[in-house]
Order: structure tokens, then sequence, then C-alpha cells
């Protein structure tokens, strides 16, 4: 029998096949903006089904391939020749392939080899446990720690991926020696916390998370100064803070255990002396990364971009050997840098064929109808895309294209800095409610092998996200007023 997946995949390739061939969209859509949205619509549905566990790079593929022949054909005539206007840009392979030469995938590539080593030295379990022992080993406690790994773990790497692989084991771990149940309120707690603060907290400024470089890869050339590291601190650090912090805070007031934990601070003492003395890769490793965070944030006073920081210390973590030759092609997963590649180039290729010029006044209407509201706006277009998260999954390119559409006409005409838009999107990329909607969930259930929590758990802490983002729009729309990136 053929399972879901294919069959959600056969039902969006046919789906893509139809807007191509019929054009539904027609006049307004050119036959070109129609066979480039069926193409990007097949690649969408490997991205989200991948049958059989293919690799991104199936969909990478049809969409590059597909577009790359589409681009080239009407330039020489051979689709619908004479009846379309089509004008190529000079350079195709610049615009189907511009994704790989962005400045974006250059942070991206040497920023998964921070997460690797911190794995292969140890150094981001070393972190952890030394949190863990300084805290009294309390339910509060606990949330202070997770708290302050979540902001530690983040400064030395942005790979989501990376912290949640330290962290949840970590915490199963301490469900364990707690002698809770598996999945029950306890363990929840402390997994799900654990979970959240491998995931909130880095989104607020740019090298945090990969939300960061994926923003920065997505914004149109006329703004793209606009998503810098000081810029990005300065407008989405303290919003952040502001999620962190009372997703935290109604963690431990609505899903605590009643029951004192069972475990003293010993038991993370123990833990951390069985590591041993700091190894001379863990403390080169981390004065790189330390020193890496140091030019981030100075950016602006040296004029160093990140792309040229991050690739020198990757060249630092192979001249000192922590990354030796194999890891090179073994350390990173390449399919994921491929998938950010052309995901980054998307917004060009719609430019080229039409599609944005087509879809944005669509939505410019009724957006810019509340835009002269700020509140009102960002809590709009907050809740409306993570309605949309509950069918664009796994990993919000439609929220993506949605939001990039948005950022410049409320940039002209409304005076607000597309960073601020973007706080709409980051929220809508970190949502959850159901376990299908994040794939860091998933991947945490699978290292744990479903232990750590049950669905009700996963509903009441995105219940709980949801309030904490709300909130920090009530903070952020003032305070982004306050120092002028709203007019």
């Amino acid at each position: 029998m053929i399972d879901r997946k294919m069959l959600g995949v056969i039902a969006i390739a046919v789906l893509g096949i139809l807007i191509a061939l019929v054009q539904p969209f027609a006049p307004g859509l050119s036959p070109l903006g129609h066979y480039v949205m069926g193409t990007v619509i097949a690649g969408l549905g490997m991205w989200i089904f991948r049958p059989g566990n293919l690799p991104f790079m199936s969909g990478t593929s049809i969409i590059l391939g597909l577009t790359l022949a589409l681009f080239f054909a009407y330039k020489a005539g051979l689709v619908f020749p004479g009846k379309v206007p089509f004008k190529a840009p000079p350079q195709i392979y610049g615009v189907v392939m511009g994704g790989f030469t962005s400045s974006a995938v250059w942070v991206l590539i040497p920023a998964l080899y921070f997460g690797f080593v911190l794995q292969k030295t140890g150094l981001g379990k070393r972190i952890a446990y030394m949190v863990l022992k300084t805290f009294p080993a309390t339910w509060l406690g606990l949330a202070i720690s997770w708290l302050v790994i979540g902001v530690a773990l983040s400064a030395l790497t942005p790979s989501i991926t990376v912290r949640v692989a330290i962290v949840v084991p970590i915490a199963i771990g301490i469900v364990e020696a707690c002698k809770l149940e598996y999945r029950s309120k306890g363990s929840a707690y402390i997994c799900l916390l654990a979970w959240g603060m491998a995931l909130f907290p880095g989104t607020g400024w740019l090298t945090g998370s990969l939300s960061g470089p994926i923003m920065q890869g997505f914004f149109p050339p006329e703004i793209k100064h606009l998503c810098n590291f000081d810029d990005w601190f300065k407008i989405l650090a303290l919003p952040w803070f502001v999620v962190t912090f009372v997703y935290v805070a109604l963690a431990y007031i609505l899903a605590r255990p009643k029951e004192a934990i069972a475990i003293s601070s010993d038991v993370f003492k123990e833990e951390y002396k069985k590591l041993g003395p700091m190894s001379k890769d863990e403390i080169i490793s981390l004065l790189i990364l330390v020193g890496s965070l140091l030019m981030f944030f100075t950016e602006k006073q040296h004029g160093i971009p990140t792309a040229a920081t991050a690739l020198f210390a990757l060249f630092l973590f192979v001249m000192f050997r922590i990354i030796a030759g194999p890891e090179i092609s073994s350390g990173i997963n390449w399919d994921v840098v491929c998938f950010f590649g052309i995901a980054v180039a998307l917004p060009p290729i719609f430019g080229v064929s039409g599609i944005s010029a087509w879809f944005g006044p669509l939505i410019k209407g009724p957006i810019m109808s509340i835009a002269g509201a700020p509140l009102l706006f960002m809590l709009v277009i907050t809740a409306g895309l993570m309605l949309i998260r509950f069918i664009d999954v796994p990993w919000g390119f439609t929220t993506a294209a949605l939001t990039i559409i948005m950022l410049i006409p409320l940039f002209n005409d409304f005076g607000y800095h597309p960073l601020a838009v973007t706080m709409a999107y980051l929220i809508a990329v970190n949502f959850f409610l159901l376990s299908y909607q994040q794939p860091f969930i998933l991947m945490g259930e699978g290292m744990i092998q479903g232990k750590g929590w049950a669905p009700a758990h996963v509903f009441k802490f995105g219940l709980i996200y949801i309030v904490a983002a709300f909130i920090s729009l009530l903070v952020a729309v003032p305070y982004w007023k306050m120092i002028g990136v709203i007019r």
C-alpha cells in the first residue's frame, strides 16, 4: 500500500501540475509565473512529506532543475514563443543559484560547524552541567538553569538541532534520576522547558538561531542592509527575552508538579566531575567561539562582516585540528545547506517570474488597511501567520514568503523597520500546538524515544508559548516606537 507520505507528495505534485497547465490565475499571473509556482509547489511537497526519508535535496533538485529549464526555455522563445514577453535577467544562473552565493549561506556553514564542535569536544555538555550544579535542585532552580543554559548555548551556536541534541538527553537523564514516570507531568515540565530554552532565547540575535541567516538571505536587495547584527539585536532581543521569560514563568506556575523534586544538586556535581578537567580542544573552542561572538556584536565598530568572522573561526578550528579533514564532509548536514541555498533563492525567483508582482497587491489592501495602528497590525498578522502554520510545515516557508512581500510597502509607506515586521514571522515559525508543526519537537521525541512528554503536554506548553508571544508584542510595539523603528 502507498503510505500517507507518498499520497501527500502525489497530491501536492498534482496540484502543482494543474496550476502550471490550467493557469487559474491568468491574466494577472503570466504563464511563466504559473509554471514556476507549480514547480515550487511540487518541490515543497517533497520537503514537507519526504517519503522514505528522502533528503531535502530531492525537492531542491526539482526546484533548481525545472526553474533553470523554464527560464532558459522562455529566454529562447521555446515556451509560447512570441506570446509572453519575458525579459530574462542577464545571469539566469545568478538568480536561480544566487542563494548559494549569498552571505547568509556563508554564515550558516561555519555556524553549523560551531555546533559540531560543541558536541565533539563535550563543551556543550560541560556548560550544561556547570549551570545545573550551580542552582538549587528545585523546580524553580531547574527552570532558571535551563534558561541560563539556553542563552549560553545560543551564544555559541545558532544550530537549534545541536542545542536540542545537548539538552534533551540531559533532561531525560534528570527525569530518570528523579524516578519520575515517563510522559508524566514532571517529565514534561523538565523536558519541554529544556527544549524551549534550546529554541527561543537565541531568536533574539542574528546568529542565535538559523532564523537569522534565513531572513538575512530572504530580505530583498534594496533593504538587505537593514538586516544586520546590531539592528537585529536592538529590535528583537527585548521581545524574545520577554517570550523566553514569560514561557519559563508560566511553565513554572501552571505546569510544574505539586510534589517536591526528588533529586539533589550533588547529582549534577557528580556528573560534572565525571567530565574531568577541560581539555585543550575545549579551551581552544571556547576561546574561538567567544571571540567570534564578540566580533559579531562589534561589527559596526570594526567593519568586518559576520560571514568573514564566521569563516575565519572555521579556519581556526581546522588549523587547530579540532575539525579534522574527514569531518569537513561528515561534520555537518550538507543536505540542509543545499535546502537553505534554494530557499534563500526563492524571493528573486518569484520576482523574475512575476509571482511577487502578482501576489503583492492581493494582500496589500487588507493588510495595509490596519497598518496605521501598529499594535493591532502586529497582533493580527502574527495570529494570521500562526494559523497558516497548521498547513505550512515543517519550516514555515509560506509564512516567510508572506512576510517578505509585506516588508517593502510597510517600510516605505508606514515607516515599519523590516525587522519589526519580521517578529511576526519569527513567532509563527517557532509556533507549536501539535507535534507535527514543530520539527524540533519531533527531533526531541526521536532522541528520547517519546519518553519525555505526551501530546497533551505539547498542547499545554504550546498555549503557554502563544500567551508569551502575544505578551511580547504588547511590550515590543511601544518599545519600537520609543527607539524610532516604527513611525
